[in-house]
């Protein structure tokens, strides 16, 4: 069931992809692909029409909020974000873009896998419509 899913981790820090691919990747996800930056976000959501995208809000090239903006209007993909910053301006700002979620880092994986079931079950409720 949860193969069915199409995930992109979108974060600069590569330890960061490694550790969230590999908690997904244990828990049976599809992780079909990963970058650094808002502008491979944009390209690798356009390549794979992933059904959640989990990206950092703060990267070189393209931010996450931009690069959200931009996805939004291609893809109705589920966007969980990742901030180093919880100021209610980012938040703000996350929800006028289309973030459906997000968390504050460092991730934790018994917060970050729930997060992820529950805005796949929303998907799926979605595509079942």
């Amino acid at each position: 069931m949860r193969q069915r899913y199409r995930i992109i981790i979108i974060d600069d820090d590569p330890i960061t992809r490694m550790d969230l691919v590999e908690m997904l990747q244990e828990q049976g996800y599809n992780v079909v692909a990963d970058g650094k930056n808002g502008e491979e976000a944009v390209a690798l959501t356009q390549l794979w029409d992933p059904h959640l995208i989990i990206m950092d809000v703060k990267m070189p090239v393209m931010d996450g909020l931009t690069a959200t903006g931009i996805i939004r209007g291609q893809s109705d993909a589920s966007i969980l974000l990742l901030t180093a910053y919880s100021h209610k301006d980012v938040v703000a700002k996350a929800k006028t873009k289309g973030v459906c979620a997000f968390l504050v880092k460092p991730v934790m994986e018994e917060e970050f896998l729930p997060a992820v079931e529950t805005l796949l079950l929303e998907k799926q409720h979605t595509l079942e419509k």
